[in-house]
């Protein structure tokens, strides 16, 4: 019993709870905008970054990601594989549909065998430090027009971060964003509320002040600045100099 007493009595550890950093809708617009998309690499890039976007998906399921995962026809979805091997669906915009197929045009595989979606310039399969880099990538070449990305250190998860951002701000319910994000307790979608200014100002706007009567603080009335300004007056002609002739003192 004492040695349970002094194993409850050890304080437990302080964690730092770092602040999520996103990307607000212009900052995600010029990273997109960014890419030239008149070649097979760009084509591959800008599916990506869309694709990253839209989703929300984890750097290690866009790895994982194989064509058949992958439905272009009405209604255009996406199969991911989480963590646990845990699967949801999400649906893609038809610009990712019409990113996606643009790239697959281009796609050029190695082998035959090799059946995953995104691809290196050798034709293998992608890795995470690959989708890293040309995320960053874009994000250097993006800030030139937007400097506000200066100031942020941009990454897969940045964009993962900026997609439940925005899936919050647009109005759709915690739990809908759970399940889209693939996060295991809602308690972890609950951190994107707490820091999400936009949502604590409309919040803060639904909630106004009580309304009161505004009184007229008692010195404004008007007699009392009547005597105020009297009493000004006298007490200048008392503080002034005596009217005296200089010149004759001289």
């Amino acid at each position: 019993m004492a040695r349970c007493q002094q194993i409850c009595a050890i304080p437990s550890k302080r964690i730092t709870h770092k602040t999520i950093e996103y990307l607000e809708d212009e900052e995600m617009r010029n990273i997109l905008n960014s890419v030239q998309q008149n070649s097979s690499q760009g084509a591959r890039d800008y599916a990506l970054l869309l694709f990253l976007y839209n989703t929300g998906a984890r750097v290690q399921e866009v790895v994982d990601l194989k064509i058949d995962d992958v439905r272009l026809e009405t209604p255009s979805q996406v199969k991911l594989t989480g963590k646990g091997r845990k699967e949801r669906v999400c649906p893609i915009w038809p610009e990712t549909v019409e990113a996606l197929q643009n790239y697959l045009n281009h796609r050029k595989p190695s082998t035959s065998e090799i059946s995953y979606v995104f691809l290196n310039a050798n034709g293998q399969r992608i890795t995470r430090f690959g989708i890293r880099y040309i995320v960053r990538q874009y994000a250097v070449k993006a800030a030139q027009a937007c400097p506000s990305l200066k100031s942020k250190k941009v990454s897969p998860h940045t964009v993962r971060h900026t997609t439940a951002m925005h899936l919050l701000q647009s109005g759709n319910d915690i739990t809908t964003v759970k399940d889209w994000m693939g996060h295991a307790d809602v308690n972890t979608t609950h951190a994107y509320v707490e820091i999400d200014m936009k949502m604590k100002r409309r919040a803060l706007d639904a909630c106004q002040p009580p309304h009161t009567a505004k009184k007229r603080p008692r010195w404004l009335n008007p007699d009392i600045l009547e005597w105020l300004d009297e009493l000004s007056n006298k007490a200048g002609i008392m503080c002034s100099p005596p009217g005296r002739d200089f010149a004759k003192m001289a």
